[in-house]
C-alpha cells in the first residue's frame, strides 16, 4: 500500500515542513496561483508537511474530491482556523464556544441546527425580496453620486460594495435599514474602520494557517492583527445588535424579516453568547464575500457584450420591482452567476478530515488526515469542462446539449456542499442576482483596468477596483 509519504511534492524540512516554498517562488498573497503551479509540477495529488510534521493532502482529481466531499457523514469534519479557536477560547466572556464555522461534531451540529433555519427558510427571504430590491436601489443612486460626473469613473469600487453587503446582510439579520448606502456614509469613520477590520481579519486567518504558525507561541503579529480586528468587528457589530435590540419588541410573525434576527434570540437552551457571536459572525462573512463575488460579476459583465444584452432582455420589462417570479425566469442570469463561481469562486478550495481510511488516487489515507479539494483549479482543467479557461455561460442553460456532459459541474461548490456547506447560500444568490439584474438595466458597465485576484484566505480581486459606470441607453 502506498502511504501518504510516498505522494510526491516538496522537499520536508525538520521544523520547516515546506513552508519554504513561500519564501522564495511563491507567496501567500498568490496562493491560488502556486497551487495551480504544483499541481503543474507533481499531478493530481501532492502532499505538504506542517512544521510541526503533519501531513496534508491537496487534491486535484475531480473523482479524488467527489469522493471526500460526498462522503456520508453524519457530522462532517472540516480543519478548524486554529488562531480563531485559540482567540475564542481566551475569550469567554464574550464565546461560550467557538463558533458554529469551527465547532465539531455533537456541538457543531447542535449550533447549526439551531441558528441557521431562520437564514435558509424560503419563506422569510421572500418576504425580504422588497426591502432587498429597495437596498439594491440605493445602491445604484450611490454609484450614480459618487462617479465622476464628466468620465463616469468610479473609482475603488470595492468599498461601496462592501457598504451593499454590510446594508443587506444586516438588514436581513437585524432586521431594520441602518443606511450604509446614503450618499455621505462613506466618509463614516466607524463603517471604514469595520470593512478594514474583515478584509485584515481574513488576511491574518491566511497568514495563520499558511504561514510558519509561531502565533501558537509567540504574540506575533499575525496573532495582534487577528485580535484587533476581531475585537474591532464585535465592537461594532455588537454595538449594532444591541441598538436594534432595544429598539425592537421581542414579537413578530412568522414571515416578518424580523424574525431571522428576534428568533435567534429566543432559542432556547443556547447561551446568549453563541446567539450574539453567530449574529456577527453571519453579518462579517455576508460582507466581504459579496463585495469580492460581485466585482468578479462586473469584470465578466464588461468582457461580454452579449451576456449583458441576455440578462437585460431578463428584466427589461420589470419596472425596477422585481418580484419572486422575475428570479425564478431568470435562467441565463443563474447561468452567468453560475459560470462565475466556476472560474472566480471566493472559497477557492474546500478543507476536509478523512473519518475513516480512504484511498485517493492510489494512495492510502488514515483516518484524521487533512485534505484540500482544489476546486477551482480542477473547474479550470479541460478534462472536467470544455472550453475550461473560456467564460461561457451557455454552459449551465438546459437547453444546451452539452450541459448534460460537463463532467465537472458537481465540484462548482463555491458554498460549499453537504451539511456544511454555508447557510448563507439562498440569501446570497439572490441578493447576487437581483444586484445583476439591476445593474444591468441601469447601467453600462466597463472594467476599468485588467482583474487581478489576491488571496486573502479568500479569493478578493487586487485592489483598488475601478469601474467606467454609463447610465443604460
Amino acid at each position: 500500500k502506498k502511504t501518504v509519504w510516498q505522494i510526491p511534492g516538496p522537499l520536508y524540512i525538520p521544523f520547516l515542513g515546506t513552508k519554504w516554498i513561500f519564501f522564495s517562488r511563491y507567496k501567500i498573497s498568490k496562493l491560488h496561483e502556486a497551487y495551480a503551479d504544483l499541481n503543474q509540477k507533481y499531478g493530481q495529488i501532492f502532499r505538504e508537511v506542517t512544521p510541526s510534521g503533519i501531513p496534508i493532502v491537496h487534491l486535484f482529481d475531480r473523482q479524488d474530491i467527489e469522493k471526500v466531499l460526498r462522503y456520508p457523514s453524519k457530522y462532517p469534519f472540516r480543519p478548524p482556523t486554529e488562531i480563531v479557536v485559540l482567540y475564542r477560547k481566551s475569550r469567554p466572556d464574550r464565546y461560550a464556544s467557538i463558533g458554529i464555522t469551527n465547532e465539531q461534531g455533537e456541538s457543531w451540529h447542535n449550533l447549526r441546527s439551531k441558528l441557521t433555519p431562520h437564514i435558509t427558510s424560503p419563506r422569510i427571504l421572500q418576504a425580504f425580496l422588497p426591502t432587498l430590491n429597495s437596498i439594491c436601489d440605493d445602491f445604484i443612486e450611490l454609484l450614480r453620486v459618487k462617479r465622476d460626473p464628466e468620465t463616469f469613473k468610479l473609482s475603488d469600487f470595492q468599498d461601496y460594495a462592501n457598504l451593499m453587503g454590510l446594508e443587506a446582510v444586516c438588514a436581513l439579520m437585524l432586521g431594520t435599514r441602518l443606511g450604509f448606502l446614503s450618499s455621505g456614509i462613506h466618509e463614516n469613520d466607524t463603517i471604514a474602520t469595520l470593512a478594514c477590520a474583515v478584509k485584515q481579519l481574513f488576511i491574518s486567518e491566511r497568514d495563520s494557517y499558511y504561514g510558519m504558525g509561531l502565533w501558537r507561541y509567540l504574540p506575533t503579529k499575525t496573532y495582534k492583527d487577528f485580535s484587533k480586528s476581531e475585537e474591532i468587528i464585535y465592537n461594532v457589530i455588537s454595538k449594532l445588535v444591541d441598538d436594534t435590540l432595544a429598539a425592537r419588541e421581542l414579537e413578530c410573525s412568522e414571515d416578518d424579516v424580523r424574525s431571522v434576527f428576534l428568533k435567534i434570540l429566543q432559542t432556547e437552551d443556547l447561551d446568549i453568547r453563541d446567539k450574539k457571536s453567530a449574529i456577527i459572525d453571519f453579518i462579517a462573512a455576508g460582507t466581504e464575500t459579496v463585495a469580492n463575488t460581485l466585482s468578479f460579476i462586473l469584470f465578466y459583465l464588461s468582457q461580454h457584450t452579449h451576456v449583458k444584452d441576455r440578462i437585460y432582455s431578463e428584466f427589461a420589462h420589470t419596472d425596477g420591482n422585481i418580484v419572486q417570479e422575475d428570479l425564478s425566469r431568470a435562467v441565463f442570469s443563474k447561468a452567468f452567476l453560475q459560470e462565475t463561481y466556476r472560474i472566480h469562486p471566493t472559497a477557492f478550495c474546500l478543507a476536509r478530515i478523512l473519518e475513516e481510511e480512504t484511498v485517493l488516487s492510489g494512495f492510502n489515507l488514515k483516518a484524521g488526515t487533512v485534505v484540500i479539494c482544489q476546486t477551482m483549479v480542477a473547474c479550470r482543467r479541460e478534462e472536467n469542462f470544455k472550453d475550461a479557461n473560456t467564460f461561457r455561460p451557455e454552459r449551465w442553460l438546459q437547453d444546451n446539449k452539452n450541459s448534460r456532459t460537463e463532467v465537472g459541474a458537481n465540484i462548482v461548490v463555491p458554498f460549499g456542499t453537504g451539511k456544511r456547506s454555508c447557510p448563507g447560500k439562498r440569501f446570497v444568490e439572490m441578493e447576487l442576482i437581483l444586484l445583476i439584474a439591476k445593474l444591468s438595466v441601469a447601467f453600462d458597465i466597463d472594467f476599468d483596468g485588467v482583474l487581478e485576484t489576491d488571496c486573502e484566505f479568500i479569493l478578493a480581486p487586487k485592489t483598488p477596483v475601478n469601474l467606467i459606470v454609463k447610465d443604460r441607453k
